[in-house]
């Protein structure tokens, strides 16, 4: 009898981009795999033994794929992700635009990456030499990590009722893909901020040439934020095609058993951080639109990355049994894949970092483009802000 199990190959992007998503430090887990029970009519004829030693070899297998495609530990992986997590949190930012007589409102997005050292040429070196997956092999053992996060801003001017030159700013948003109609169940990913800014116009904004060249002065700020990123994804686990058939030659007389199993990993994964920036800002306007701003700060993080990690096998009873039906048999109990993993990291509590950015002022409208550079964790964000200002 030949048992095939099919359907195991699974899309190997996939995969690669739930081991990216990978923001926990691994130091081993368990997998144990439970096979199917059959209950025969035929007297004489008993499929268990000879399944169960068929599983006993799947999941050494199986383990070795794991191992192979795993390091002992992720951890530097997961210090890349929990600090990304940290570049992001100024999007919809403000900088550079203090001045301002009333209020300020700002929407955008913002992506960030870490990456390590002079490995940047490597990765791309290796993705289009060896593919996705070696590419991935080669991520996992290294500080890399990015994230993405959407904010609103309110900003407000307190000198008229607080303090003179003082800039309020109360950040806010929450995001989630259940909202999305159609949304595919294998993922699931959301993210809620909220925070306040405090930024002081330590030097007056001076207008010069007439108006065409404006100096917005000098700008300290500090704040607090806090952000929330929970991420869900199920995904196939890719397993080469000589584990995906076994052949048991003592019962030739029942012939061929495909058995579609479709080990899936079910990956649930959060970030929790807490984000003091202080920063020093100043920016000039020219021509009355177009704005340049640069600065430098530090970001001091807490919080951490967790991870759990489970395992399961899809298996189609219902095709299993029509082919087991006309031979007298049944399948009793499914086969199970049972993996339990799960760790915890933290960011780096200070990170250094220049700061620029490129924008446009259209009378009451801005359009911004912040980027940020990390100078000892080699991070980079960037974003796209749209705002008003009155």
């Amino acid at each position: 009898m030949v048992i095939s199990i099919s359907g195991l190959t699974g899309k190997r992007f996939l995969v690669s981009l739930f081991f990216l998503f990978l923001a926990g430090m691994v130091f081993g887990y368990d997998m144990d795999i439970v096979p199917p029970k059959f209950k025969s009519d035929i007297p004489g004829i008993d499929l268990n033994n000879e399944v169960k030693n068929y599983f006993k070899n799947f999941r050494k297998d199986l383990k070795n794929e794991l191992d192979n495609f795993l390091p002992e530990s992720v951890d530097k992986l997961a210090g890349g992700f929990a600090n990304a997590s940290i570049f992001t949190s100024d999007a919809a930012s403000q900088r550079g635009y203090e001045g301002y007589n009333a209020f300020s409102i700002t929407v955008g997005p913002m992506i960030a990456f870490q990456f390590p050292q002079d490995s940047i040429k490597d990765i791309l070196s290796i993705f289009y030499n060896e593919g996705v997956t070696e590419l991935v092999k080669y991520i996992l053992d290294i500080p890399f990590g990015f994230d993405v996060q959407i904010s609103a801003q309110f900003g407000i001017n307190t000198s008229k009722f607080l303090l003179e030159g003082l800039y309020l700013g109360f950040k806010f948003i929450k995001f989630d893909t259940n909202w999305i109609k159609d949304m595919p169940s294998e993922f699931s990913f959301s993210t809620m901020s909220i925070g306040v800014n405090a930024s002081y116009q330590l030097i007056r904004q001076k207008r010069l040439l007439a108006g065409l060249l404006v100096w917005r002065g000098l700008n300290l700020g500090t704040g607090f934020i806090w952000q929330n990123t929970s991420l869900g994804l199920t995904t196939a686990l890719p397993i080469p095609e000589e584990l995906a058939t076994v052949k048991i030659p003592t019962i030739p007389a029942i012939g061929d058993i495909n058995m579609p199993l479709n080990p899936n990993f079910h990956l649930d994964f959060e970030t929790k951080t807490y984000i003091v920036p202080m920063e020093a800002m100043t920016s000039i306007r020219l021509a009355g639109f177009f704005n340049l701003a640069l600065g430098a700060g530090v970001d001091v993080a807490f919080g951490g990355s967790s991870i759990n990690i489970s395992g399961s096998f899809n298996v189609d009873e219902d095709k299993i049994d029509q082919q087991l039906r006309p031979l007298g048999i049944t399948m009793e109990e499914a086969p199970k894949l049972e993996l339990r993993l799960g760790g915890m990291s933290r960011p780096s509590i200070f990170n250094v970092k220049i700061m620029g950015a490129v924008g446009f002022n259209f009378g009451p409208v801005l359009i911004d483009i912040p980027v940020t550079y990390y100078l000892f964790s080699n991070g980079y964000s960037i974003g796209l802000t749209f705002g008003v200002t009155l």
